[in-house]
């Protein structure tokens, strides 16, 4: 069975999050499974009152379960509600290994981290699973109908394409950008035939254009995804490295940034 593991910060039905991992659930008749991560901060362990409060906080999350069923109900799929007490990143991360996609909110800038310092992007490049990553005003819907592929023949891209397939297949239009390239013949690796590969897989591509020739290739992507109206972005994570895409800029970083439709992520 589909297993969806859906990150759930705020129990509140209008949350994007929530939305659009039961609306991908209920589309894929997959197994919904909400967690609620109760965060430990170890440095304030040993005191007391905060051990308390903890244990208080963790109890009132564990009464959500009755929310979490309504909310699956109301989208007739199947699920289980989760709360751990623990340190956010590696729970997320953990957890993530028993799930095909994890669904979760895109990087909150306003709380003060620079992008790919925050939770959330941190979790991305240590979890199992791919991630479904939800602006914080979207519609809560998913649509899968018209979908944008940024391709560069890294095994990232090819595991975010990989995750995509199930919703690839009912897309009506796939559209790839190919930023592929053969730069030393006989040196390094050759490119991927992912076009044959997606033929094989039953996915027909609409249109395929060369990766944009600019300095800001994440911009360019975010363009075209709006130009083209799609539902969201498939893409690999952190291509190069990462200490160089945190000081020097990167495709990942600018479109986790500035991104205002979801984005399914691998890394």
């Amino acid at each position: 069975m589909f297993e969806i593991l859906i990150n759930v910060e705020e129990m509140r039905d209008d949350n994007p999050v929530v939305k659009t991992g039961l609306t991908l659930a209920g589309l894929h008749d997959a197994y919904a499974t909400g967690l609620n991560i109760v965060e430990v901060f170890p440095s304030t362990m040993a005191m007391p009152d905060v051990m308390t409060a903890l244990a208080m906080q963790e109890h009132e999350a564990g009464q959500c379960d009755s929310w979490w069923a309504k909310q699956c109900c109301q989208h007739g799929v199947n699920g289980a509600w989760e709360v751990i007490r623990g340190v956010y990143v590696p729970v997320l991360a953990r957890r993530s290994c028993m799930a095909d996609i994890t669904v979760s909110r895109l990087p909150n800038h306003e709380a003060g981290y620079p992008t790919g310092m925050d939770y959330v992007t941190r979790v991305l490049l240590a979890a199992a699973s791919p991630m479904l990553l939800v602006p914080p005003k979207w519609d809560g819907s998913f649509r899968q109908e018209r979908v944008l592929v940024a391709w560069n023949s890294t095994q990232e891209s090819m595991r975010a394409l990989r995750a995509a397939l199930p919703f690839l297949r009912k897309a009506k239009t796939v559209c790839l950008v190919d930023g592929a390239s053969d730069a030393l013949p006989g040196i390094t690796p050759p490119p991927l035939p992912v076009r044959d590969w997606l033929a094989r897989q039953g996915i027909t591509l609409h249109s395929v254009q060369k990766f944009p020739s600019t300095a800001n290739a994440g911009e360019a992507l975010l363009v075209e995804a709006f130009a083209m109206h799609a539902d969201f972005l498939v893409m690999g994570a952190w291509g190069h490295s990462r200490m160089s895409e945190l000081i020097l800029g990167g495709t990942t970083r600018h479109v986790l940034k500035h991104a205002s439709l979801p984005l399914l992520l691998a890394h």
